[in-house]
Parts: C-alpha cells; structure tokens; sequence
C-alpha cells in the first residue's frame, strides 16, 4: 500500500475529494461500498485501453501488496489481497482503491523519487498521501460519513477496516466536516 516517497505533481485535498466524488457520480455508483474490484475488472478496461488488473503470486511480489505500473497500463494486486478484496475484507478493498488512485491520478504524471536526504516531502506533492486521500474519499464518502453515528458505523456500511474508518474520519473531522466517532 505504501512505497517509497515519490514527487508527483502538486494536488490539494479538495481536487482529491473532488475527483473521487467524480468517479462515483460519473459511474452513478449508488451503492454505499464502492465496487472497488468489478470496477477494476470489468470498468477501467472500458475507459482505458489496454488496462489489466492483474494478480501477482507471493514469490513475485513480496512485500508489495498491490503496485500501479503506467508504463504496462496495469494494476497489480499481490493474490492474497485480491482474494481478500473479493471477499470484501476492508484493508485489501483499501489497497486496491489506493492502487485506483495512483493509477487515475499519476499514470501520465512525471515522477520523481524523493530522497530523505532532501527533506521532508510535503504530503500535497506525495504519492503516497495523494493515494491515501483518493482511496479514503472513494471508499467513504464524506456526505455518507456524515450520516454515520460510529466508526462500527463506517466499517459496516462502506466495507472498510476500523483503521480506514478512523483514518478517513480524522482527515474529515480536520477539515470541519466530521465530528471525531467512537
């Protein structure tokens, strides 16, 4: 899910927010968990020629629980989180829609890794935290979290693990549109 720091063009939280809720409205996506898999399977193939979203064995991927490989026009999910991810198990849908993002979001985008050395990286021009926020905002939307009275709340709803829930409840109660759920 997370790799190494990678310089990508700047983004605010709000166009993240934005372009996921674009995504859902777009695919008039109405159900509360987003459909993270058949989306990959059987969707971005038709909006992107060429895509795959292929599924790695353990020995190929290590540690790598999923990877986006622009240059190939592939996602790739390491098995055991794909079938997890068909399961519904929340952390793999995770994976997989932070994999979505850094795909929509950075398949044409230039990259650059950043070295620590250099500093801190401010999260804004992160690959990482870009995906993160994209994932978050795809999974749970902020005017459903509102509606939501627990973070038991959110997980059962939107298909997502406890820690996605608080992850996405912190982001949003920072920005004033949530309060903090038990």
């Amino acid at each position: 899910m997370s790799g190494p720091s990678c310089e990508v063009p700047a983004r605010s939280e709000a166009e993240i927010f934005k372009l996921a809720a674009t995504v859902r409205s777009d695919l008039k996506i109405t159900a509360d968990a987003f459909p993270i898999i058949e989306f990959l399977e059987l969707g971005m193939p038709q909006f992107f020629e060429g895509f795959a979203l292929e599924v790695g064995t353990m020995a190929q991927m290590g540690s790598n629980h999923g990877l986006t490989i622009p240059s190939e026009n592939v996602i790739r999910l390491r098995e055991d989180v794909y079938d997890r991810c068909c399961e519904g198990q929340g952390r793999d849908r995770f994976t997989a829609a932070h994999e979505l993002g850094h795909y929509l979001m950075h398949r044409n985008a230039p990259i650059k890794f950043h070295r620590a050395e250099q500093g801190r990286l401010p999260a804004y021009l992160d690959s990482e935290w870009q995906a993160n926020r994209f994932a978050g905002a795809i999974l749970m939307p902020e005017s459903l979290m509102r509606e939501c009275n627990t973070l038991f709340d959110v997980m059962r709803r939107f298909g997502v693990s406890y820690d996605a829930a608080s992850y996405q409840n912190r982001v949003l109660a920072k920005k004033g549109k949530m309060r903090i759920l038990n």
